[in-house]
């Protein structure tokens, strides 16, 4: 083909988008491919590519032949034609010498690209050659004649292929060589911070950057995504805040795309696995197999992960991710030629994953089948599971979401919630909802109450201490005798339960026999929650009796535990916090003591007074005192009181709250009977600010930016200008004199 017979469409770069948005970050990746020999720019439809390549052209200034290649390129006399001559339009003579062979009887291809390369090297500075829409040649003969220009490439040129898919490129060759630069989805995705920025370029100023953030989350950062939601955003007039919650697969702009763009290029069958499939978000070709009952499902995903059809394969187990949008497109369409295609595909997906007892997954596709009997049942076989996995919270939420008749006919849940509720902390109501229900079902189907329902719900009652700590102990007990006789599962965690109300009835002997018991179950390990729970129990007693190794060493067992199943972070990790705090406390380090309070009270915090935060209250209350914060310590003493007059029974808080209050007034009485010198001067104030932190010396020599020395020597000062023998009295009295008002103190 004649040079002036070649279409001036397919040998020009396109022009960037009026709207494109530069990309830093993009452009240095195609720079990093600068010392090989090919960069490949792989993504699906809509990723940018070649807006990404055409603006790395521009900035760069690099002298680059473009070709946008299509199915008629499918030759290489074709292709290399259009190279050719596209070579030739950018430098006289650069492309002639390669058309001619071209031209010659047979096309001696392999020739041609010879001559090209011998002129490009002859150019001496860099040249870049550009095959946009790659995918588009899928010849074998074409395929083979990149291959040898690869090879044959001269060390000042540089090809970058753009395309959807690999499409036969020998790439492991071109990697150990380190001649290849790779570009893919995910560097291609725009980040938080680039949809910022195309917004802002949008003037769309009335987005918030939770919108922004939601669009972003939406899309997955994919481009054509964020570019059609920002034009439609830009062209329409009322609530913007409101029309973008209802942007997404669904849309008909996303739809157009998606189905134009993906779905065309697809063949039949492909298009209908892909329209069923993808509704799952997450697939995996077992899973493909038996929700649409077919065996090649393994084919279908990895022609699809080839072609970058928005599906794409992670990194182990054989799985696939389906891009959002693609998944709420496909619902869309599914909903359109089958109002229960959906349903019918969640609920075999939700019995697949259960039967392979994944079931959290089981349950999410379950609730997306609207099968309230499906969840129901999943979690009443697997709750015990996810309680030991340290999923209290899954529990609850799925819990939460059921109607009260699927519960009670399932007591378990109920237990299971109250439970889940109990280790997470902060929802007594909850708490005592679901044993309610579980009552319910005693009354209306007692058939369905089994040994274990009875006895966990008695166990949660004794571990919350919610009804009083007689009443607990009375539930403790009874849970116990009730596990022990027919429901073992559950008897570490009432051994647990028992234990801790024992524990603020004052019985320390039998507090400790109880969870001594629980560590003594063969199966203990296997039961973190009961077993934690009981370790923070024998600590409390260790530190009771003096026993500070102990003490320690159960705190510290049960903080393991929890973070093995990652409940750290929960009302019953923070048992062992303050177990641990408790240990700090008796051995005279009562800045830790209060962190490992002040941390926990977060967790003990409630809507309704609970006698666990009446006691930490007291703990953080006497600590303070301890460390001369006076009136910290009565504020905390006040609260603490507070929660008390709302409980019915609280055990061994009535004389430790009178402990707290003689403490505080004696710790008081000798403040007042201090002699004051003299009051510190500006630079010892400044050290006497910091005396109520944690900081020692040294530290806070380095916020002053002082000597140690100095800092010591200010203290000294500190101490016998205030008549005190201690931080803690410095403090304390500083305090009371009104010295440190307007000075932060740490909860």
């Amino acid at each position: 083909m004649g040079l002036d017979r070649m279409s001036a469409g397919k040998l020009a770069p396109p022009s960037l988008p009026p709207e494109s948005v530069t990309r830093p970050r993009v452009m240095r990746a195609l720079d990093a491919g600068r010392p090989g020999a090919l960069t490949l720019v792989v993504a699906p439809a809509g990723y940018g590519k070649t807006t990404a390549v055409r603006a790395w052209c521009e900035l760069r200034q690099t002298p680059f032949v473009w070709v946008s290649l299509d199915d008629s390129d499918n030759d290489p006399f074709r292709l290399w034609s259009c190279v050719s001559t596209a070579a030739e339009r950018l430098r006289p003579r650069l492309g002639v010498g390669a058309s001619r062979w071209l031209e010659m009887a047979g096309g001696a291809i392999e020739a041609s690209i010879d001559e090209l390369w011998r002129r490009t090297a002859e150019l001496g500075g860099e040249l870049v050659f550009v095959l946009d829409d790659y995918h588009e040649v899928t010849d074998s003969e074409s395929l083979t004649s990149i291959d040898h220009a690869l090879k044959r490439l001269p060390a000042n040129a540089r090809i970058v292929v753009v395309s959807r898919a690999d499409a036969g490129l020998r790439l492991a060759r071109l990697r150990v060589r380190g001649a290849l630069a790779e570009l893919r989805e995910a560097e291609l995705a725009f980040t938080l911070a680039e949809t910022r920025r195309l917004v802002e370029k949008a003037a769309l100023e009335d987005l918030t950057a939770l919108d922004v953030e939601s669009l972003w989350l939406r899309t997955q950062g994919w481009p054509a995504g964020l570019a059609l939601a920002v034009g439609w955003l830009r062209s329409m007039e009322g609530d913007r805040h409101a029309a973008l919650r209802r942007f997404g697969g669904g849309h008909r702009l996303i739809a157009q795309y998606l189905s134009e763009e993906v779905l065309a290029a697809l063949g039949p069958d492909q298009r209908q696995f892909l329209e069923r499939v993808a509704v799952l978000g997450r697939v995996h070709p077992a899973l493909c197999d038996d929700v649409l009952n077919r065996g090649d499902s393994n084919e279908m995903l990895s022609g699809l992960a080839r072609v970058n059809a928005f599906i794409t394969p992670l990194d182990s187990g054989g799985w696939y991710r389906v891009h959002p949008l693609l998944a709420e497109f496909t619902r869309a369409q599914l909903a359109a030629d089958d109002s229960h295609g959906e349903q019918r595909i969640h609920r075999s997906a939700a019995r697949w994953f259960r039967d392979r007892r994944l079931p959290i997954a089981a349950l999410e596709h379950a609730a997306q089948a609207d099968d309230n009997a499906l969840v129901a049942d999943i979690l009443a076989e697997q709750h015990l599971a996810l309680i030991r996995a340290g999923r209290a919270r899954t529990i609850l939420r799925w819990a939460e979401r059921l109607p009260d008749d699927e519960i009670i006919g399932r007591p378990d849940i109920a237990t299971a919630a109250a439970t889940a509720a109990a280790i997470i902390g902060g929802h007594t109501i909850q708490l005592r909802r679901y044993p309610q229900l579980a009552d319910w079902a005693q009354a209306r189907r007692p058939a369905a109450v089994s040994p274990y329902t009875t006895a966990t719900a008695a166990m949660v009652r004794a571990a919350s201490l919610d009804g009083g700590v007689n009443a607990a102990v009375i539930e403790g007990r009874q849970a116990v005798a009730i596990a022990e006789r027919e429901a073992d599962a559950t008897l570490v965690a009432a051994l647990g339960g028992l234990a801790r109300a024992l524990f603020f009835a004052g019985e320390m002997a039998d507090a400790w026999d109880a969870a001594l018991r629980a560590l003594e179950h063969p199966d203990a390990d296997r039961r973190p929650p009961g077993h934690a729970f009981a370790r923070s129990t024998l600590a409390l007693v260790a530190a009771e009796r003096g026993q500070l190794a102990w003490s320690r060493a159960h705190a510290e067992k049960a903080r393991s535990i929890m973070g093995t199943v990652g409940n750290s972070r929960s009302w019953l990790g923070a048992n062992a916090a303050v177990a641990t705090g408790i240990v700090f406390r008796e051995e005279g380090d009562h800045a830790a003591a209060e962190r490992h309070f002040a941390q926990a009270e977060r967790f003990f915090r409630d809507d309704v007074p609970t006698v666990h935060h009446a006691w930490l209250l007291l703990l953080l209350a006497l600590t303070r005192s301890r460390r001369g914060r006076l009136d910290d310590a009565a504020r905390t003493l006040d609260e603490a009181r507070i929660v008390i007059a709302g409980l019915p029974d609280v055990g061994i808080l009535a004389p430790l709250g009178e402990a707290v209050q003689d403490e505080l007034e004696r710790r008081r009485g000798r403040v007042a009977d201090g002699e004051v010198l003299a009051l510190p001067t500006d630079a010892e104030m400044a050290v006497l600010r910091f005396l109520i932190t944690d900081l020692s010396a040294r530290e806070i020599a380095g916020e002053l930016f002082l000597s140690p020395n100095t800092v010591r020597s200010h203290i000294r000062s500190i101490y016998r200008k205030l008549g005190a023998q201690s931080r803690t009295e410095a403090v304390a009295r500083a305090t009371s004199m009104n010295l440190l008002a307007h000075s932060q103190s740490p909860r």
